[in-house]
């Protein structure tokens, strides 16, 4: 078949996207294309086009010895030691710009220590992340006074933010930051608010989401572009992928938000 020779003949190394005309419609930068483990995965974002699929390709010298840097990573990654939190992250909950916080954004029944703490260098409310064994990885804190980064990352070892409540739960929805994921968590009990803590969606993300039998992506109003993107990569590994257009941040919980979300994941 033509596309794919066509993708063949792009030579993408493991791990590494490409990005062009659709050689299909010719749709001018709406082709994309990513190798992973030996298949590329490629999608035409033009709706008139929507052209997608996965070819094998296999792997080459270069990529095995990228798989075995990468694996040797993670290896010794997980023999790290565990993160701690700083010790000037507290369970002190009490000052009014914390609460004042909080119940802009509806989190006051959160105010449980394993949710959220209190970091007294830097003045910033910290999320603790945990992975699925409840082991702490890592902890972002968001900015109370403006400082720059609004959002910091303590560790940077985790992917993505998930309350996790050891339910086991068969839908998701896809936002782009913690107190988002917060909100969901408190809207939708039966739905995990999953936070992807950047601007792509990688390997990991996909990983973890492919468990998902339902996965609505519902970013902000200003990211339609990657809603649709992050809709269309989703759909070779999750049963079902919704792409939801937000009329506003989902953390304002605007009723036709709130009650369109509720009609697509019933």
């Amino acid at each position: 078949m033509f596309i794919n020779t066509y993708i063949n003949d792009l030579h993408i190394s493991e791990g590494d996207s490409h990005r062009g005309d659709c050689p299909m419609c010719r749709g001018r930068n709406t082709f994309t294309a990513t190798k992973i483990d030996g298949t590329i995965v490629y999608n035409c974002y033009k709706v008139s086009c929507g052209s997608k699929g996965r070819v094998s390709v296999g792997l080459n010298r270069e990529d095995i010895y990228a798989l075995i840097s990468r694996n040797e990573f993670v290896m010794s990654h997980d023999k790290t030691e565990p993160f701690v939190m700083p010790t000037y992250v507290t369970h002190d909950l009490n000052k009014p710009i914390i609460k004042a916080f909080m119940h802009k954004w509806g989190l006051l029944k959160n105010l449980v220590s394993s949710y959220i703490m209190y970091d007294v260098k830097d003045d910033r409310l910290v999320f603790p992340i945990r992975d699925e064994n409840g082991t702490l990885v890592d902890a972002i804190g968001r900015s109370l006074n403006g400082a720059r980064p609004k959002w910091l990352r303590y560790s940077g070892r985790a992917d993505y933010y998930v309350q996790h409540t050891w339910q086991i739960k068969k839908k998701a929805i896809i936002v782009e930051d913690i107190v988002s994921a917060l909100v969901v968590y408190d809207c939708f009990p039966d739905v995990d608010g999953v936070a992807i803590l950047g601007t792509s969606l990688t390997h990991r993300h996909v990983d973890f989401l492919s468990k998902y039998e339902h996965c609505v992506v519902a970013l902000d109003p200003d990211a339609r572009n990657k809603t649709v993107a992050y809709t269309k990569q989703l759909k070779n590994y999750v049963s079902e992928v919704t792409a939801y257009p937000l009329t506003d941040d989902i953390k304002y919980r605007k009723v036709e938000d709130m009650e369109g979300l509720r009609k697509v994941l019933a």
